[in-house]
């Protein structure tokens, strides 16, 4: 009798230990499956069609951004451009001509393009990093022969 009893109790023993590792090891599948779905599948696939998307749109403002003619330095002008894969969203730029007959269209793409980059970094899987607040000033620029050029 004793031995039957002392049997049950190590096998409750057993029993409750076996079920807190049962539920131990339902609780952490179901945590790695809900961190499986951070950062993958259809968010990852948006992330780098809007990643193509301002690259694409920075492309078009590239070419239809030239840096001819001008006469004067007032007809020098610069597009704006931001990485999409840059958390922080620094500026970076390139100098075209306010008279070109693409001036319009090329100012255009460049303020889409910003808009896109802005989106895609929305998206970014990548945790929120903190920038620091700085603030990239255009170039000063030129008209030299007949072409806006920044001044070094």
């Amino acid at each position: 009798m004793f031995i039957a009893r002392a049997h049950q109790k190590a096998g409750n023993h057993i029993g409750a230990s076996m079920r807190n590792a049962v539920i131990r090891t339902a609780a952490l599948v179901l945590v790695a499956s809900l961190m499986a779905g951070c950062g993958g599948g259809s968010n990852t696939i948006a992330y780098g069609q809007a990643i193509d998307l301002a690259n694409a749109k920075e492309s078009e403002a590239r070419l239809l951004g030239v840096d001819s003619p001008c006469d004067q330095v007032l007809q020098c002008s610069t597009l704006g451009f931001t990485d999409p894969k840059d958390p922080c969203g620094m500026w970076y730029f390139k100098p075209y001509s306010l008279v070109s007959a693409t001036a319009v269209a090329a100012k255009a793409a460049s303020d889409q393009q910003r808009e896109l980059a802005a989106k895609a970094r929305e998206l970014s899987p990548q945790p929120n990093v903190a920038c620091i607040a700085l603030f990239k000033v255009p170039p000063v620029l030129a008209c030299v022969a007949s072409k806006c050029v920044p001044v070094l």
